[in-house]
């Protein structure tokens, strides 16, 4: 089986009017979650506002690249199909919901 390829994009499609272009801002709601062996969940998710760098896709696997505001981070925002991780036992990968924030009218 060949390796897979790596797609990179400069504009994440959300919805069907909604694109975030290179150094939108967005926030996101959704994520992951821990499942512990009681059943309880934790939420594991980034919260805030964000700033798009790209996106990227390798076969199934979708997700987001991203910075905080300040610039003090860098994260990744998994925006693929729902599954379990197959190296954390109890971690369900969600896909997190993009919502682009307006900027005040001038």
């Amino acid at each position: 089986m060949p390796p897979r390829r790596l797609k990179v994009c400069f504009e994440y499609r959300y919805g069907e009017r909604g694109v975030l272009r290179l150094g939108d801002r967005f926030r996101v709601r959704g994520g992951p979650v821990y499942v512990t062996d009681e059943g309880a969940k934790i939420p594991m998710g980034e919260k805030g506002v964000h700033i798009f760098k790209r996106y990227c896709e390798r076969g199934a696997e979708k997700w987001i690249e991203a910075s905080s505001v300040n610039g003090s981070n860098y994260v990744i925002l998994w925006v693929g199909k729902s599954h379990r991780s197959p190296v954390v036992s109890g971690l369900v990968r969600r896909p997190y919901r993009v919502q682009k924030v307006r900027e005040p009218a001038a």
